[in-house]
């Protein structure tokens, strides 16, 4: 049945309709956070945010566009209407839309063998010092090449001294055979986030005997949310989204979503934060 042209111009005209009538989700592509099988979400971080999201605004029709980094923000930039799930916040992203933070994301771990965790240069509060351990003669790291493991930890990486042994390497499958030289002592030590060696373990059981450990110049969980435009759309889209994971239930399955995919090790370590995030989220924020 064709929709009367009221309706059609109202939908035009309303940002509110708009936010109703269609909601396109815009979903990384990069495992675990999404794990789309045919197109469809499962059981990824992302996947299980949007899921829930969508369950509960049924009067909007909703898709799902697995998209790279440079393709969302794009999008975003351009105003279309269309929303980032799992997104991290910063300020130059607040510039560009309007956040609904559903997460508080543990930062980038070092990762290592637990045998070599007494041999590591820890600080009073069991944190891994960065810097110290780039000028170590013996202990061997390796990281990515051409991989940025975030502002401050990129800075260190490329200050450290010319006799580091820290090596580099352009092996890819989402860190995955990284984590497997070192667990094959291949290296000592290398850099990712707790959820990246979650996700690994599923498929090769031996990288779950890795250990994580904060590192100190890098130790603050970060938040993570939905991004829209800055625009009436995008304002509208985030009210809405707002609302729904605003209640107990919501913050609860924000968290779920986030600790399915976390280590143990990672949820203990960060629970007071955490379980704070999760008691503000309970609520709308406007």
């Amino acid at each position: 049945m064709r929709r009367p042209a009221f309706a059609l111009l109202a939908a035009l005209l309303v940002p509110g309709v708009q936010a109703r009538d269609r909601m396109s989700w815009l979903m990384p592509d990069v495992p675990p956070a999404s794990m789309p099988v045919d197109g469809k979400p499962t059981t990824g971080i992302a996947d299980q945010i949007a899921l829930y999201i969508s369950a509960r605004w049924p009067e909007a029709e909703h898709r799902f566009i697995y998209a790279n980094p440079k393709r969302t923000w794009l999008m975003i930039e351009r105003g279309e209407q269309a929303c980032v799930v799992a997104a991290l916040r910063n300020a130059e992203r607040d510039k560009l839309a309007y956040f609904v933070n559903t997460n508080l994301v543990p930062p980038l771990q070092l990762v290592a063998q637990a045998s070599t965790l007494p041999r590591l240069p820890l600080n009073a509060h069991g944190e891994a010092d960065l810097q110290k351990l780039l000028s170590d003669p013996v202990l061997r790291g390796i990281v990515v090449e051409r991989r940025s493991y975030g502002t401050a930890v990129d800075e260190l990486l490329a200050g450290r001294p010319a006799n580091s042994r820290l090596e580099t390497t352009s092996v890819g499958d989402y860190g995955r055979n990284v984590l497997k030289l070192v667990v094959h002592g291949r290296a000592d030590y290398t850099l990712d986030y707790d959820y990246a060696l979650q996700y690994a373990s599923k498929a090769e059981p031996e990288i779950g005997a890795l250990k994580t450990v904060p590192i100190a110049q890098n130790n603050k969980p970060m938040l993570g949310g939905i991004a829209c435009p800055r625009n009436a759309w995008g304002m509208a889209a985030a009210k809405r989204i707002d609302q729904i994971v605003g209640t107990p239930e919501g913050a609860a399955a924000m968290i779920k979503a986030q600790n399915s995919w976390h280590t143990p090790a990672s949820q203990q370590r960060y629970a007071a934060q955490i379980s704070e995030f999760q008691r503000q989220r309970a609520k709308p924020t406007h």
